[in-house]
């Protein structure tokens, strides 16, 4: 028996003429939660709703657990409501006019469970979720918070193998978003589910999930851990996407190995090279505003720059330097006055695309 909860393989997905989905394949193993990232018009949301049933995709096939439920050579195409899926739209989707109980009993009351089922499974999942004692309110009587939650109970109510969840946080306040999204995560994992979640944060991405998907253009462009992605990017799209970086335009002056120099305006930087360069080639190199040090001494990637402001981001300070007439941002623990710095760029965290 596979512990393969959800499969999507080779799917392509045109609009009118344009195409959204270029040949995306992905397996969503059983517990395991899938991040779907990417900029606006990557594709992740069509990608979402063709796996729901919602979007008829043009060529390839999905399969959750041992049920395939699309193939398009096949002929085969299972509707919306027979796929085991559950699905969390962004605007949860609450009928206003009903109660929370009511809300979550909708769909198995179309589905005509009997009512003695309905009102126990009901109660069950508004328990597990927190909302035992607020069955009978509307949605207006309800924070940000607890509408997501009723909105994830509706669909938690089926019993799906897997869960489907579009921007499930973005309604919700910024401080409450980082409690909901370890909450959330612990959910799936102590229910035992499977799920695939779109955003386009990349915080909440690398927070919650197992496995990130980033998408651009219709593509996957890479898969992995949140630490691969962030940690061993493929392509400089997918550097300058994942987290705060500097971008600094360059040449390579020689190359060793997987080690290079890069030189621009009045700098010269060892780096590691990311994607194959040859010396006199164009290149960029990335580092993490984290990764910048403030040092003492002349050294290997030590550059005397100036400083020109220190901004404060309460959890840090953030210092803006002129590289050239780049600007390069580090982090610090306290405000400096402007003027020159010694400033290290590790050589083992700039990588050269």
């Amino acid at each position: 028996m596979t512990d393969i909860e959800l499969s999507v393989q080779d799917l392509h997905v045109t609009l009118g003429q344009n195409p959204i989905l270029k040949g995306v394949s992905l397996e969503v193993k059983r517990g395991e939660i899938v991040a779907l990232l990417g900029p606006s018009g990557s594709g992740k949301t069509t990608l979402l709703r063709a796996i729901a049933g919602l979007e008829l995709p043009a060529q390839g096939a999905i399969r959750i657990g041992e049920q395939t439920v699309f193939d398009q050579a096949a002929g085969v195409d299972v509707p919306a409501e027979k796929r085991s899926l559950g699905f969390v739209f962004q605007s949860y989707a609450l009928w206003p006019h009903r109660t929370v109980f009511q809300n979550v009993a909708y769909g198995l009351k179309l589905r005509k469970v009997p009512a003695d089922e309905i009102r126990t499974r009901v109660a069950e999942v508004l328990r597990d979720l927190g909302l035992g004692d607020l069955g009978q309110r509307h949605p207006h009587q309800l924070s940000g918070g607890q509408q997501q939650r009723v909105a994830l109970a509706r669909s938690l109510v089926y019993k799906p193998r897997v869960i489907l969840l579009d921007e499930p946080l973005s309604n919700l306040d910024a401080k409450l978003r980082e409690e909901a999204r370890i909450w959330l995560r612990q959910l799936i994992i102590d229910l035992d589910l499977s799920a695939v979640c779109v955003t386009h944060d990349q915080a909440e991405a690398m927070a919650m999930a197992d496995q990130v998907v980033l998408l651009r253009e219709g593509l996957i462009e890479q898969a992995g851990t949140p630490q691969q992605l962030y940690g061993e990017p493929d392509s400089l799209f997918v550097a300058e996407f994942m987290g705060a970086n500097n971008a600094l335009a360059g040449r390579v002056a020689s190359v060793s190995g997987t080690q290079a120099q890069l030189e621009g305006e009045g700098w010269s930087l060892q780096g590691r090279l990311r994607t194959p360069r040859g010396a006199g080639e164009a290149a960029t190199g990335v580092i993490r505003l984290e990764k910048i040090r403030l040092v003492d001494a002349p050294g290997p990637n030590v550059l005397r720059i100036p400083l020109r402001a220190s901004v404060y981001l309460g959890h840090a300070w953030e210092y803006l330097f002129d590289l050239g007439g780049t600007t390069l941002r580090g982090y610090g623990s306290e405000a400096l006055p402007p003027g020159e710095r010694l400033v290290e760029i590790p050589a083992e965290h700039l990588w050269l695309f």
